[in-house]
């Protein structure tokens, strides 16, 4: 499923939320509408901790939730079953935003990509979200997007 992403570029970019620094890992740009609305279904995947006074993860934090990201980023990277497009640090929050066409199998997936790692503080949610609205909105105006 990478392919709708050619290129495959990312930005990052900080932000503010409730007046701490919040950092926001991105992919530039949209795909087409046909992939877009194949894969509508949008999962959020929160991890919260108390971290830093600053709100940003301290060390044990950073490497537990290293450890999982790299174990999502393996297990999605060749699949078509859901693409990672975001990610943001900050505010005692980690999230990750996934776009998937099937939210079973994606679930599937993702657990199998966690098999033998311990148990996470993690809280999923999904969504419908056709128009990628939870990318574009972190995009700058004007970026370039694909429509």
């Amino acid at each position: 499923m990478s392919s709708i992403f050619p290129g495959d570029l990312w930005a990052v970019g900080e932000t503010r939320t409730d007046g701490l620094s919040v950092i926001v890992r991105f992919r530039t740009g949209l795909p087409p509408a046909p992939d877009r609305q194949a894969n509508d279904n949008l999962v959020f995947i929160s991890w919260p901790y108390t971290g830093i006074e600053s709100g940003m993860p301290n060390d044990e934090d950073k490497a537990l939730t290293n450890r999982f990201e790299e174990a999502i980023e393996q297990g999605f990277e060749h699949s078509d079953l859901g693409v990672m497009v975001a990610c943001m640090t900050g505010n005692h929050l980690k999230e990750w935003r996934f776009y998937t066409r099937d939210v079973e199998a994606f679930l599937d997936a993702f657990n199998a990509c966690l098999a033998g790692h311990p148990v996470y503080p993690l809280q999923l949610r999904m969504f419908k979200d056709p128009d990628w609205n939870a990318l574009a909105e972190l995009q700058p105006e004007g970026s370039d997007q694909v429509h």
